[in-house]
Formats: structure tokens, sequence, C-alpha cells
């Protein structure tokens, strides 16, 4: 297909979209050399298309366009870069990806919520830099912090977590709650 035609697709049906790029994922550079053209569109959908795609290649290539969206000028292709990169989380350039996805919790509020649900995919690597955002001065950040580090449930987040129960907001105090309640075996409703 060629790229105008996946434009078109893009726009007026998403989902055969969405089974042409699952039946490309064992071509990665088709996929790559897809997604890079869109990356230059003027359009932010079909950049954020274009995330989407990166994300399915799942090379080292890829994984160095998507944290270049991450800093693109608008929040739907960032949302979708930080979507891509907890889609299948990276295992090289591991740090410098959740460094990335660190700074995207300052973000406007729905890419910072799409960078935390990717942070929280990577797990224990992600530990350090969700365990830092608990101390930022913004209470979105520290919430989406708080629900991530509750998500990953790592014993090595109590203590960070037990500080965390005298955060100012509330949502920070129920997510840390809600983190430590679920490392004792209680499970809460608002982590699903």
């Amino acid at each position: 297909m060629r790229v105008d035609e996946w434009q078109r697709l893009f726009r007026e049906d998403p989902e055969q979209a969405e089974r042409r790029i699952a039946a490309l994922r064992e071509d990665p550079a088709h996929l790559r050399a897809l997604a890079q053209e869109l990356l230059q569109d003027t359009d932010p959908d079909l950049r954020a298309w274009a995330c989407r795609i990166l994300g399915e290649a799942r090379d080292a290539e890829s994984l160095s366009f998507l944290l270049r969206a991450l800093e693109d000028p608008e929040p739907e292709v960032r949302a979708a870069a930080a979507w891509a990169l907890g889609i299948h989380p990276a295992t090289e350039r591991q740090d410098a990806v959740i460094s990335a996805l660190q700074r995207r919790l300052e973000d406007q509020p729905w890419v910072a919520w799409v960078a935390a649900e990717a942070l929280a995919r990577y797990g224990e690597a992600a530990l350090e830099a969700l365990i830092d955002r608990l101390r930022h001065p913004h209470p979105q950040v520290r919430v989406l912090a708080a629900r991530a580090l509750a998500r990953i449930a790592s014993p090595r987040s109590i203590p960070a977590l037990a500080a965390a129960l005298e955060d100012p907001s509330l949502l920070v105090r129920h997510f840390a709650e809600a983190g430590l309640d679920r490392l004792s075996g209680t499970q809460w409703m608002w982590l699903t």
C-alpha cells in the first residue's frame, strides 16, 4: 500500500487500519518506513498513527523515533508515543525511555496519564523515577506517580508510599494507601 492509501484508511476506516498494521507485525522494516513518512506529515492524527505503528515494530530504530515523538508539539502525538512505549516495554535504552516518560508526567493531564500508565508497565525498572515524582510540587504528578506505584506493587516502594500517606492531596493519599493495601494482599477497585 502507498502512503496516501494508508492515510485514507486511517481517516476512513481505523478498524481496518488496525488489522492491516497487525498483519504487518512480522515486517518491522515496512512498518518503520511507513511510520517515518507519516511522522513528517503536518496532520497530528497521522503522526499519532505513526506512533501506533512504531509500537508494533519493536526495534531499536523505532524506539528512537518514539522518543523523538514524545517531544512533538501536539499532545495527541505525545500521548500516542507514550502509549506505544508502554504496550511493549523496551529492554533496550530502558533508562532513556523511563526518563522521557517521567518528564511527560508534567505534561497536559491526559498525556501525563498515558505516560504514567506506560511507566507502570515498566514495573521495577520505573520505581526510582516514580518515587522521585512523589516529591514533585504539582499534585497531578504526585497522583499519577502514586497510582503507578500502587499498580506496580513493589515492596521497594513501601517507604515512599508510607511517606505519601501524609501528602496534602487526597488522591495521592488514596493511591498510597491502595498501594500499601495491595502489597499486604488487599485489592482496591480504583487500581483497575
